[in-house]
């Protein structure tokens, strides 16, 4: 019976890590597709970037901090309107960087894969982690 669990847990060990091999292999961002040119027009206008603007600026998290600031809704707006193009631009831009937590996911789970993966290694060469 153990012969049988030894030569299961290697068949499903070899298929994790094939598929860990495969699924690192897909570049994440450089995969290139077709955009009309509808796409690529709003992307730089300045409707796109003031409406991604106001909808970071009305999250909860971030209209308390200003409001702790001491600045209104009004005098935001009004701030935003006074930008030039290329500046509320820059900082549409900066936008998606501001929410905590947005790459983290991405550690964790690369994380996750490494311990499993030492976890497979370990069990293959018949080692055990003893936690005292």
């Amino acid at each position: 019976m153990n012969r049988v669990k030894k030569m299961y847990f290697k068949q499903v060990a070899l298929v994790v890590a094939f598929a860990v091999l495969i699924i690192g292999s897909i570049p994440a961002k450089t995969m290139a597709y077709v955009v009309g040119a509808e796409g690529v027009a709003t992307e730089s206008s300045r409707a796109a970037d003031m409406e991604r603007a106001q909808r970071v600026l009305e999250s909860k998290l971030v209209s308390e901090k200003l409001n702790q600031a001491g600045l209104t809704n009004t005098e935001i707006k009004n701030r935003l309107d006074k930008l030039s193009d290329s500046e509320l631009h820059q900082f549409a831009g900066q936008l998606d960087g501001l929410y905590p937590g947005g790459d983290g996911l991405g550690i964790v789970i690369a994380l996750l894969i490494i311990i499993i993966l030492v976890m497979v290694i370990l069990k293959l060469a018949d080692r055990k982690i003893v936690i005292k």
